[in-house]
């Protein structure tokens, strides 16, 4: 059996700059995507009662429908429920079964005694965090950096996100059944995955803004524009094989909003390559001061761009500017 270390986190410092160009914007950033109307505002808080098994309809009866569906890295869809911010989720679907949920805002009956903002050292004093994951007859590592736990309880796998910046606290978390886990044959999608590069982008935007909203913070609009800079960027750093803000032909950010024709003052640009997932992504980069930053900054505007294959095996980008 071969060993190789499981999700690489890089992520490299803020890029904050000013200048004055042209703007094209979209403040519906989920236009492109397959939206249900909504109706569970007022259910929202039933989801701390939906369990792994529940049938589909057990779960829009609770909740309404969802916001959006997404695809995900295994085979269920991610039900996006994004109308509160501060009350985010998405639960996972699975030939009409609930397999999966995730959140930053609601706590879960699938925690049992664990609960948001309960600290590491909580958690580590009752339950062992997994060393691997098996693959394909492939053992990967898991190399968290501290950042967060996977614990195997009661047939399911919980990961647990930590915000280093407050106490180590749990932030967010993913709940996936095991058999689900377990089906999931490869830990990187294929490169070839586009629908699945577009709604890890839509979910980084919804990760940020849920974010945003519980420090107070304006909610963020896409620009088409900065979703092909940060798109073109992405695909650069995977074909060319670097992991920069300035690209080979000494290209950076600044040049790459003015080629989009963007209008901005004040701008920023995260990047982060190696996470499975926008989730894992999302929590690297809060977990690093300087990304954490752009993604609490004075900005209005965002585009994200989302790449699979090279070396790292996926490429993000945020570009922000107000």
């Amino acid at each position: 059996m071969r060993f190789i270390p499981f999700i690489v986190f890089l992520v490299t410092g803020v890029f904050l700059y000013e200048n004055y160009l042209v703007e094209s914007i979209d403040e519906n950033y989920y236009s492109e995507v397959e939206t249900i109307n909504s109706t569970q505002s007022e259910n929202i808080l039933n989801y701390e009662n939906i369990k792994i098994g529940y049938t589909k309809q057990q779960l829009i009866n609770l909740l309404g429908n969802p916001d959006r569906i997404d695809e995900s890295e295994y085979d269920f869809k991610w039900y996006v429920y994004n109308n509160d911010l501060d009350n985010f989720f998405m639960v996972a679907i699975q030939d009409d079964e609930v397999v999966g949920m995730y959140s930053n805002s609601l706590n879960s009956i699938e925690l049992n005694e664990i609960q948001l903002n309960k600290t590491k050292d909580e958690i580590r004093k009752t339950y062992k965090p997994l060393e691997y994951k098996i693959k394909n007859n492939t053992k990967y590592l898991i190399d968290s950096n501290e950042e967060y736990d996977i614990i195997e309880v009661d047939n399911k796998y919980i990961t647990l996100f930590y915000d280093v910046h407050n106490d180590n606290k749990i932030c967010s978390y993913q709940i996936i059944k095991e058999k689900t886990e377990k089906n999931l044959k490869d830990m990187y999608p294929k490169e070839s995955d586009y629908d699945l590069a577009k709604s890890f982008e839509l979910q980084m935007i919804d990760l940020i803004n849920s974010i945003r909203s519980k420090n107070g913070l304006n909610q963020l609009y896409l620009s088409e524009n900065a979703t092909l800079s940060s798109r073109n960027h992405s695909e650069d750093m995977m074909v060319n094989n670097f992991f920069d803000h300035t690209n080979e032909k000494g290209e950076n950010p600044s040049d790459r909003m003015k080629y989009q024709n963007i209008n901005y003052k004040t701008a920023g640009e995260n990047i982060a390559a190696g996470q499975t997932s926008a989730i894992f992504a999302h929590e690297a980069l809060m977990n690093s001061l300087s990304h954490r930053k752009n993604i609490l900054g004075n900005y209005n505007y965002i585009g994200t761009g989302v790449v699979f294959g090279g070396y790292y095996n996926t490429y993000y980008t945020q570009n922000f500017y107000s």
